[in-house]
């Protein structure tokens, strides 16, 4: 297959002409410079609060993009390892970091987790960008990932993580999903629960910095912590969500068997991380790269500020049989009732507050 070259962010890379599909000899998919916009940024910051000498590794590299970005693009990295473990992948990042003139940058072709055994402790920031689960690289990178550095995780495995599959998702994440009305924020919620759980293994505190989700994929930021302290308080944010299917209630527990105020059981997801997603001093120093990414930040940074539960709007209107209502019209009447309130990255109809349910009921029966 011939190649062509394409220009995203400061770089430009090789990759395969003709219609992108993951049979490809070397995956690219240009759907996820968004998530790579964000995570430029989110390093950006990430490097700020550092005053170390910087090692990243992109441990599933593709054409190298990623990892090639990062090197032009954040400031101070001062070395990179883009690896993986396609021969064919192998050839064409090293074409584009000669292309790119990238700084110190190593090439490995490898299977990412003997890899990540190499390097204990080695890496200021790891960067897991799998086709499918992160599941199987997540130890490794617990043990790779240094005191002080920082974690960034996708999966695109939505369908076990939002309830579509819960078999899937009881085998592979050790939690139970759950299909409600903010089914994301569930998924993202298990993704980093596992995460808390692989990292404190070995002593490691993981703390969520940004977690969101578009289209096909979450993607989770983060900051490690060796501490035996880090990790215990990063594990007691462990729980469940429960939810009232009749009601639509939902709650964060430490138990999975309560029951709702309405009479109704609760079902239930978990477990799960039941802290908050976002770091607010994190959030407001990202800087926008464009205007769909500063629409996003602007939506993230009034999230980021609001302690609560997510509800769907359009769920909450069926249930109590009233018409739908905008959301800047609710977050105003939650406000004007002295409750946090704002809209999510989670969706154009989501409202995150800290109201109780009957105020959220009441004010979009206000219309």
């Amino acid at each position: 297959m011939q190649t062509k070259i394409v220009r995203e962010g400061a770089c430009k890379v090789h990759v395969y002409e003709g219609k992108i599909t993951k049979k490809d000899p070397v995956f690219f998919n240009p759907e996820m410079k968004f998530n790579r916009d964000i995570s430029v940024a989110c390093l950006k910051v990430a490097r700020k609060m550092s005053s170390e000498t910087w090692v990243i590794c992109d441990l599933l590299s593709g054409c190298g993009i990623r990892g090639i970005r990062y090197m032009l693009e954040v400031p101070d990295v001062e070395f990179a390892l883009l690896n993986d473990a396609n021969p064919s992948a192998f050839e064409i990042i090293k074409k584009n970091v000669g292309l790119n003139k990238a700084g110190r940058a190593e090439v490995e072709n490898m299977e990412g987790n003997v890899l990540l055994s190499m390097h204990s402790n080695k890496f200021n920031f790891v960067d897991i960008d799998p086709f499918g689960s992160s599941v199987p690289f997540l130890d490794g990178a617990a043990r790779a990932v240094r005191h002080g550095g920082f974690l960034g995780v996708t999966g695109t495995d939505l369908g076990p993580l939002a309830g579509t599959y819960p078999k899937t998702c009881l085998r592979r994440y050790g939690a139970k999903s759950l299909k409600t009305d903010v089914i994301h924020e569930t998924g993202v919620r298990i993704l980093t629960g596992y995460i808390i759980r692989a990292l404190s293994k070995y002593d490691k505190g993981f703390l969520p910095l940004l977690c969101f989700c578009s289209r096909h994929y979450y993607r989770i930021f983060g900051e490690v912590k060796k501490s035996r302290g880090c990790a215990d308080k990063a594990v007691a944010g462990l729980g469940y969500l429960l939810y009232c299917c009749k009601c639509g209630r939902r709650k964060y527990s430490r138990f999975n068997n309560e029951r709702c105020e309405c009479g109704a059981e609760f079902d239930y997801a978990g477990p799960l991380y039941t802290g908050g997603l976002f770091d607010e001093d994190f959030v407001q120093m990202i800087e926008p790269m464009d205007s769909r990414m500063e629409k996003f930040v602007g939506v993230l940074r009034e999230e980021s500020k609001v302690d609560g539960m997510l509800y769907d709007i359009h769920e909450i209107c069926s249930l109590n049989k009233v018409e739908t209502v905008r959301r800047d019209c609710l977050v105003s009447c939650l406000r004007e009732k002295d409750y946090s309130a704002s809209g999510s990255v989670f969706g154009g109809h989501t409202v995150r507050t800290d109201a109780p349910l009957s105020v959220v009921v009441e004010c979009v029966g206000k219309k």
